[in-house]
């Protein structure tokens, strides 16, 4: 079961998103503000943080900023889309030098939409990690003697 921080201020909306994300499947964990985000991920682990950019306190942006500050201590392969009204190109390519994951528009999507994008992403960012891996392993395996390697003498042409 995918867990999911959805970060989102407005009470109709995180209630909205959240019954749709638990009837799907999903384990939601609901943050209203850019505090509760950053002491609920110093405990928990989540796939995926879907993080609004308007919130109280302090902005999505600034708290992406902290998240991926690696003084923070925060994990860096934490995933983390941004889900805002604010769809202009300027929004998008901030979000993604700060290290956003992703950059979803509340516009574009229904809810059920969402769920279909948020499953997407956590399918994408499944493939990235399991090519990662794969690179990492070979990598690893010796390649000394093996036939094409170097060492071996035998080419393929």
């Amino acid at each position: 079961m995918p867990r999911i921080l959805l970060v989102e201020d407005d009470p109709m909306i995180s209630e909205i998103y959240g019954r749709k994300f638990s009837a799907a499947g999903f384990e939601v964990r609901i943050a209203v503000s850019g505090k509760a985000v950053l002491e609920i991920l110093r405990k928990e682990l989540f796939d995926l943080v879907l993080l609004d950019i308007v919130l109280p306190e302090m902005n999505g942006m600034d708290i992406l900023e902290r998240l991926r500050d690696p003084k923070n201590g925060y994990p860096p392969e934490l995933k983390i889309v941004m889900f805002s009204n604010l769809n202009e190109k300027d929004d998008r390519d901030k979000a993604v030098a700060l290290g956003a994951s992703g950059f979803i528009s509340k516009t574009e999507f229904s809810p059920t939409e969402l769920i279909a994008e948020v499953s997407r992403f956590l399918r994408q960012f499944e493939m990235q990690k399991q090519n990662a891996a794969q690179l990492t392993h070979d990598d690893a395996v010796p390649t000394a003697g093996m036939p094409g390697s170097p060492e071996s003498g035998a080419t393929h042409e």
